[in-house]
């Protein structure tokens, strides 16, 4: 089983660095963590062959552990992380209301939250109620967690995520501290910035002051606090274990953190 259980996580690994590279050829991204992305290294051509082999990899990696709810739970977070990308792509500096904004996350970076806990869950011999809770647990962990990374798109210290703050802002790309944001302040400020794909350095400093201005930042850390009370209530049908522990301790890092 140890085997078994390494072979999944390193097929989250791998599916979570397909989905970057292909991430980074749709938003033509320079840098990726520090360093040249791979599209920015290599070209477009090899960048989209590369995330391609990869997913390849990951699911012959699925195939060699031979669990049919395995395959289709990955499935499934792989379709979600394409549609979402899709839909981001489609609604770039368009509109976004919070069910949409939840919506996505829950199709990109929660989805391989969940999967990861199902993965490990269905290995480990939980039981079918055990196993929903872990996929609940993950999935209210994922939207804190990209919650959080709205945040410290705005508050962050440069370099510590791999890129510069407010580069979700100058993508074009909606957070829910930007749609609080857009019904509390100076919204025409943070239109601006978001439909200029080089926003000047000023435009971008008065867009982000413009989101701090507001309780945005206020009101999606108490967003992202409630999901972490979920995720922490989800762990309650688990045993009393040290596994438990981490799974809370995880929950209790990702609220505030600095990267």
């Amino acid at each position: 089983m140890r085997e078994d259980l390494l072979g999944a996580a390193t097929v989250i690994e791998v599916l979570h660095t397909a989905s970057l590279i292909h991430d980074d050829i749709v938003d033509r991204a320079e840098s990726r963590r520090g360093a040249p992305a791979t599209v920015a290294r290599y070209g477009r051509e090899i960048a989209a062959a590369t995330g391609d082999y990869l997913f390849a990899e990951a699911f012959s990696e699925l195939a060699r552990i031979g669990d049919p709810r395995l395959v289709r739970a990955f499935a499934e977070a792989s379709v979600g992380l394409a549609a979402g990308e899709l839909e981001q792509y489609r609604a770039n500096g368009a509109p976004v209301d919070v069910e949409a904004y939840l919506e996505h996350v829950r199709k990109k970076t929660a989805g391989l939250f969940k999967v990861a806990c199902v993965a490990g869950a269905t290995l480990g011999g939980l039981s079918l109620v055990q196993i929903d809770a872990l996929a609940s647990y993950g999935q209210a962990l994922g939207i804190a967690f990209q919650m959080s990374d709205d945040i410290m798109d705005l508050v962050g210290k440069p370099g510590l995520m791999g890129k510069g703050i407010g580069t979700d802002l100058v993508e074009g790309t909606v957070t829910l501290p930007v749609i609080f944001a857009l019904s509390e302040g100076d919204a025409g400020t943070i239109r601006r910035v978001l439909a200029d794909p080089s926003p000047t350095p000023e435009l971008l400093e008065a867009g982000i002051e413009a989101v701090l201005a507001t309780d945005a930042v206020a009101r999606t850390e108490e967003w992202a606090r409630g999901e972490i009370d979920a995720a922490l209530e989800d762990l309650g049908l688990l045993p009393d274990s040290l596994e438990r522990e981490f799974l809370e301790s995880v929950a209790s890092e990702v609220v505030g953190r600095d990267a």
